[in-house]
């Protein structure tokens, strides 16, 4: 009682009552994930749908700013209700239960995630290095020494690309102009897209029960395999049935072979962004400016081995297309 008569009467009607139930707190509402329900016991149809359709694209080569500004022009939202970014488009498509993880049902199949899985891990790398100027890095060579060429920035007149001298491994012997390159390769590239050739192509590499797939499927495996025998190392040093000189040697050896494969993987998942991009070369040609340059790099990279440049004949600062001779890819 001399409680009650300290506080205030309101409070004091509560402190005569020491057994009232404290007040009901709201319940928290699970937050619902995109493409399934909220006990994640089914897929949400038309968002499964949409996911699925990303994730072709995706890895076609579209960037992930072009699915997300045609996904809020039709008014598709998050699973909270807001608008899409290219962040959370990006780490939805990296999440595990996209796959069927830990039992939920499945919106995309295992290969399909991992290499969605492989092309956000290679993104963020690139992220973090410095952006490259030019292009065509990589891909033209010197008619000449055949050796690589590379961008050359001049404070006067135009860039070029050029063959390095001989302390690089070239012989500084061609050059060619830098933008008009560029656009001429761009122009190869989408015509040989929409070709009867490259249609054909695709389709005997990448039918169902084609070569080009079970090659693909036997790289993988050996790829998981490898993967499989590196863990099986470290178990064994970690018990001492190795010492760490051995442990290191053969671990060198299964990372010989896991590069090999996984160049091997790579090269067949170019194969398979050419064939999703069969057919699409004036669609493509409409969005080229407003890709990004790492986007416009895949695209090129999809199609071409590589692109040799031949010798310029006079007079020589007239630039002829003709001089850019590619080498197609498969």
């Amino acid at each position: 009682m001399e409680l009650a008569r300290r506080l205030p009467p309101g409070r004091a009607a509560l402190a005569a009552v020491p057994d009232a139930p404290p007040p009901e707190q709201p319940a928290l509402l699970a937050r619902r994930a995109f493409g399934h329900t909220a006990d994640r016991a089914a897929v949400v149809d038309h968002e499964a749908a949409a996911i699925r359709d990303a994730a072709r694209r995706v890895l076609a080569g579209e960037s992930l700013s072009a699915i997300v500004q045609e996904w809020n022009r039709q008014a598709m939202t998050t699973a909270g209700g807001g608008p899409w970014r290219v962040n959370s488009l990006s780490s939805l498509l990296v999440q595990p239960r996209l796959a069927g993880d830990d039992h939920v049902p499945s919106i995309i199949d295992a290969e399909t995630h991992a290499r969605l899985v492989a092309l956000h891990a290679s993104r963020r790398k690139g992220a973090r290095r410095a952006t490259r100027r030019y292009l065509l890095t990589g891909l033209l060579r010197c008619w000449r020494c055949g050796g690589g060429m590379r961008g050359m920035p001049r404070t006067r007149g135009a860039d070029l690309y050029v063959c390095p001298g001989p302390p690089h491994g070239g012989c500084s012997g061609t050059a060619v102009t830098a933008d008009r390159a560029e656009a001429a390769v761009r122009d190869l590239v989408l015509a040989r897209l929409d070709s009867d050739e490259l249609r054909g192509l695709a389709a005997a590499r990448t039918g169902p029960g084609s070569p080009h797939q079970a090659s693909v499927r036997r790289n993988r495996g050996e790829l998981e395999a490898h993967a499989r025998r590196l863990d099986e190392l470290s178990d064994m040093w970690a018990a001492g049935e190795l010492s760490r000189d051995e442990w290191l040697s053969l671990k060198r050896k299964v990372k010989v072979r896991t590069d090999a494969t996984a160049a091997e993987v790579a090269r067949l998942d170019r194969v398979d962004v050419l064939a999703a991009m069969a057919g699409r070369g004036r669609a493509l040609r409409s969005r080229w400016p407003t890709m990004d340059a790492d986007e416009q790099r895949r695209l090129l990279r999809a199609a071409l081995d590589h692109v040799v440049v031949l010798a310029a004949e006079p007079p020589r600062q007239v630039f002829r297309p003709e001089r850019l001779q590619p080498h197609w890819l498969g």
